[in-house]
């Protein structure tokens, strides 16, 4: 590779391709969290088990739909729930954006990868890919939070768990 800007361009690329995926990770892990909040803690109600029993059933929960696909999770959440329209319309964007990024972004863009302005584009459009995912997960979570709330589980609260879990993996981000 050329030592003239050319591979800290591409490596601009492949970053901003990473920082993409993971931000259409985080929204299939936010439809899996909207999933326990509209879905199983629903169920639960009125029905209280030991700790432990509910802490299998949890992580089963979560399993089950962590290895399902980004199309079947928002299928799993239209059954559970009516999904205002513009949430669909996003969701089904973030859908075709992640599927296309997966499975054939860098063979479609393999022409434009080998210049400047091509490469250029690539990341513009990589761009629109993340804020399109951010912008999902955060419609996602208008529609989960006045339930997630009912059960506790409120901005603050989740501020203090999240705090917690960070200083218990010493993390240094």
């Amino acid at each position: 590779m050329a030592h003239d800007g050319t591979d800290e361009h591409v490596k601009t690329v492949y970053a901003q391709f990473g920082l993409a995926m993971y931000l259409a990770q985080v929204l299939e892990h936010g439809l899996v969290n909207a999933l326990v909040v509209l879905d199983l803690l629903p169920s639960r109600v009125g029905k209280p088990v030991p700790r432990k029993e509910w802490e299998r059933e949890f992580e089963s929960f979560m399993e089950r739909h962590f290895e399902t696909t980004l199309g079947r999770m928002i299928r799993n959440l239209k059954t559970v729930t009516p999904v205002p329209t513009e949430l669909e319309t996003i969701l089904s964007d973030a859908l075709r954006r992640r599927n296309f990024l997966a499975h054939d972004y860098f063979r479609e863009r393999a022409e434009k990868f080998m210049s400047i302005e091509g490469r250029e584009d690539m990341l513009s459009e990589l761009q629109e890919a993340q804020a399109l995912f951010e912008e999902a997960d955060a419609k996602l979570t208008d529609v989960s939070r006045p339930l997630r709330e009912k059960f506790g589980l409120t901005d603050e609260r989740l501020a203090e768990f999240f705090g917690d879990y960070l200083r218990k993996v010493r993390n240094d981000l």
